[in-house]
């Protein structure tokens, strides 16, 4: 790496903290443009030709009404009359951060990492790396419900401790399954379409898995389990055919025909583990934002990973409010 010339050195090393603060923001935005167009949101949802609907009505046809003081685009709803700008019913809406910490962020959280690596890659406080975390959630929450399973389909569960009831109870876990575990329904099939829902505590009943799975199963599709009777009701109940495999570690069959949907167990338990600090009442926005990336990474040859998400983040209606 060249070294750095005296002159712009010892230009650097003149700088205050605010001054050097001014500096690493403007580095920031320049990078912020040169690789994605603009140095801040409302910049972004112009170039990506971005029509907010109307906050009050919801209809998507507002009409151009000039700008805002702050100079963003501004709306008119011709149904009700609103007027608002590109970030009002966003989670940009009363942000205070810039474009380029925004991005970073997200870029961060592509790669999972604790609110302490985010606090420490970004720059800013606890609270507000909490706060983007789960605004960056917020823009997920719906992403399972579109989800649809076919063909050959493969499902199971998995089980967290309820670190929520464990607080209160002032009690150690139990071992084995127990209530005091959130059962967690995982399905996956030959496409590498990926379903992750929470369920309640303990072992979850036909009710429940039906609840989890019936909607996003494409009928004539077959169902790969391990004969669990909640499994088996469900297979009946949609009319589809079924392979089954008795769990069992030391059974090369069952290893072998379930390898897909455990090796996602392995990796869900191991994404979960990164967040030992991760209250069980957002155990499912964590999970959305893990099958989100899922289906990302997928797809990473058609549209690099970290641009693919700030774009999504740009377009969403995701609200987050602080609690």
């Amino acid at each position: 790496m060249p070294d750095v010339p005296i002159d712009l050195a010892r230009l650097v090393d003149s700088l205050d903290e605010c001054d050097l603060q001014t500096l690493e923001d403007a580095v920031g935005s320049r990078r912020c443009r040169e690789r994605y167009g603009a140095d801040k949101i409302d910049g972004l949802l112009e170039i990506w030709g971005h029509v907010p609907p109307c906050p009050r009505c919801g209809l998507r046809e507002p009409l151009r009404d000039g700008a805002t003081p702050q100079g963003r685009a501004r709306w008119k709803c011709p149904g009700c009359g609103k007027r608002f700008s590109a970030l009002t019913g966003t989670i940009f809406a009363s942000a205070k951060l810039p474009l380029y910490k925004i991005v970073r962020i997200v870029e961060v959280m592509c790669h999972n990492a604790s609110l302490r690596l985010i606090e420490l890659t970004c720059g800013i406080s606890h609270p507000t790396a909490y706060l983007w975390r789960h605004k960056v959630f917020s823009t997920v929450d719906s992403w399972q419900e579109k989800v649809v399973l076919s063909g050959r389909v493969w499902i199971d569960e998995m089980y967290f401790n309820d670190t929520d009831l464990l607080h209160d109870l002032g009690r150690k876990p139990r071992r084995g399954l127990s209530k005091d575990q959130v059962c967690v329904v995982v399905a996956i099939d030959a496409f590498k379409n990926v379903l992750v829902v929470a369920s309640e505590n303990g072992k979850p009943s036909t009710g429940r898995i039906s609840a989890a799975l019936e909607a996003h199963i494409m009928p004539g599709s077959t169902i790969v389990h391990d004969c669990e009777r909640a499994h088996c009701a469900l297979v009946r109940k949609l009319g589809l055919v079924d392979e089954r495999y008795r769990a069992n570690a030391a059974d090369p069959e069952y290893l072998l025909h379930m390898e897909l949907v455990n090796n996602l167990c392995s990796w869900i338990r191991r994404y979960v583990g990164r967040f030992s600090c991760m209250k069980s009442a957002n155990l499912q926005s964590y999970l959305n934002w893990f099958v989100y990336l899922f289906r990302v990474r997928r797809d990473e040859e058609k549209w690099p990973a970290e641009e693919r998400v700030v774009r999504h983040l740009a377009l969403s209606e995701g609200v987050y409010l602080r609690k």
